[in-house]
């Protein structure tokens, strides 16, 4: 087959579409990669012909697809990230309007979580979908840097909302808990994993309280980096294979503070908790895991 792999963060999802085009041309298929950019007000780039479109898309590609419609040959099949909603009051609703809108035009979803998959099958019953995590490859699963080699003690990466900020808050008011840094904007490939591989701590904090969900992406990139997370709670933990307290720990935004101040301070914990979570990739979320799988998805739209 010839298969397009689309994306528009390349910064964010490049590693993404690599898995899958190691994957693809592993098995002898034709791969081509195509980087959008963050327009979101220009039509796609003329490109040749293509039997699978694969999009892992984000913010700027979506309303990019819905505005000037998809690749003009071949089957599309999007790698869903993005959670989605039809609560009015969350602010993920705009990407589920995002995804209604493009919908009718896809042939499959590879959702990454069972409420995606939910989704596709209340909104769009026709649509295929099919289940797949964020995977990382080996090769991106980073020896931890020693305690001493690390420059940060918590770090907040994620946009900005009301309830992280007030999280953010909560942090200033306990200076006990170390130095928390909530950056909003602005840092991606290789200054985002320094920053990651650098610190001790990295949160992970839900942008409200109406639409919560495991943020795979930012807990694996950072478990590969050999980091530690400290999570909001979330539903569904089991079906990843995650043991709170093991693989990572879980707090809501207010007891957060006191959480990592008891993680800070045992280093031991924490190198057990990277080690535990570092397996759990290499077990259940690596390409080779899943290799059969993902040919099998895209043979079965083509």
């Amino acid at each position: 087959m010839k298969v397009h792999v689309y994306t528009d963060i390349d910064t964010l999802f490049g590693r993404a579409c690599r898995v899958w085009m190691d994957t693809l041309l592993d098995a002898g298929h034709d791969v081509e990669f195509i980087d959008l950019g963050t327009h979101t007000d220009a039509p796609l780039p003329s490109v040749g012909a293509a039997d699978v479109n694969l999009l892992v898309a984000g913010i700027y590609a979506l309303p990019r697809f819905a505005k000037y419609g998809l690749p003009r040959h071949g089957k599309h099949v999007l790698w869903m990230f993005d959670p989605l909603t039809s609560n009015e009051a969350s602010v993920h609703r705009h990407k589920a309007g995002l995804f209604d809108a493009l919908a009718p035009n896809l042939h499959a979803v590879m959702a990454m979580d069972s409420s995606i998959e939910r989704y596709v099958a209340q909104h769009c019953p026709t649509l295929a979908v099919f289940y797949l995590p964020y995977l990382v490859a080996g090769k991106h699963v980073r020896a931890p840097l020693a305690e001493a080699k690390r420059n940060r003690d918590i770090i907040m990466l994620g946009g900005d909302t009301p309830r992280r900020r007030e999280a953010e808050k909560r942090f200033l008011a306990s200076p006990a808990s170390g130095a928390a840094e909530f950056i909003w904007s602005g840092m991606w490939g290789a200054a985002r994993d320094a920053c990651r591989a650098g610190s001790r701590i990295s949160l992970s904090i839900h942008a409200d309280a109406e639409h919560t969900y495991f943020d795979q992406f930012r807990a694996f990139e950072t478990w590969a980096l050999g980091t530690a997370v400290v999570s909001d709670h979330f539903e569904g933990w089991e079906d990843f294979g995650i043991e709170p307290g093991v693989h990572m720990a879980m707090a809501a935004p207010e007891d957060m503070p006191s959480v990592c101040a008891e993680l800070l301070a045992d280093v031991p914990r924490r190198e057990a908790m990277v080690q535990a979570s570092q397996q759990l990739l290499r077990e259940r979320f690596s390409p080779a895991a899943w290799h059969a799988r993902m040919l099998s998805m895209i043979e079965s739209v083509a």
